[in-house]
């Protein structure tokens, strides 16, 4: 995919990524057999849409986004900013100030592709940019998890049947300016 261009968001871009998140979420939770959870699934749309309206009331230092996009079409997308409620909780605040790694979606028709992983690049490009060595990330879905165990190894914290009976929650910290090589990340699912 050599025509893939990965920029910033811009206000043009906003209905768009919306129709990105609704795409990608709803055929998540439908890979996961969860896609009955409607009101879960409507939840995890708004969640990333406040991420998207941080990004843009803070220019970028709240959240950052980055896109990709085909001939004009946005394909992916990747954000990273401050770890969520839900890993502080989880974790009892011990990573509560380490920046989060999340977001990472691609249109399902363009998986499997090296889409993630050329987002994976260009946004860790960033964090060494801004000096961000550590990252924390979390999944609820077991296709996800599979792939960021197979990645980084057995995550830190695994709460058992945390959304339903056996949908664990993972959450792994990631210290990437060590041996992690996040480009070479083989990613099919969206985290």
């Amino acid at each position: 995919m050599d025509n893939v261009i990965v920029r910033r968001p811009n206000i043009e871009d906003i209905d768009r990524l919306i129709k990105l998140f609704e795409i990608v979420i709803q055929d998540t939770f439908r890979k996961n057999n969860l896609g009955y959870l409607v009101e879960m699934i409507e939840e995890e749309i708004e969640s990333k849409i406040k991420y998207l309206e941080q990004d843009f009331e803070s220019d970028g230092k709240e959240r950052y986004f980055l896109i990709a996009e085909i001939d004009s079409k946005i394909i992916g997308t990747i954000e990273y900013g401050a770890s969520s409620e839900l890993i502080e909780m989880c974790t009892d605040g011990e990573i509560k100030d380490m920046i989060e790694l999340g977001t990472i979606f691609v249109l399902p028709e363009y998986q499997g592709n090296g889409i993630g992983n050329l987002l994976i690049n260009k946004i860790e490009n960033e964090l060494n940019k801004n000096g961000i060595d550590e990252i924390c990330l979390d999944s609820g879905y077991k296709t996800a998890q599979k792939t960021w165990t197979k990645k980084f190894g057995k995550a830190q914290y695994q709460l058992k049947d945390y959304w339903l009976k056996d949908n664990d929650h993972m959450i792994w910290k990631v210290n990437i300016s060590e041996e992690v090589d996040l480009v070479n990340l083989d990613l099919e699912e969206n985290t």
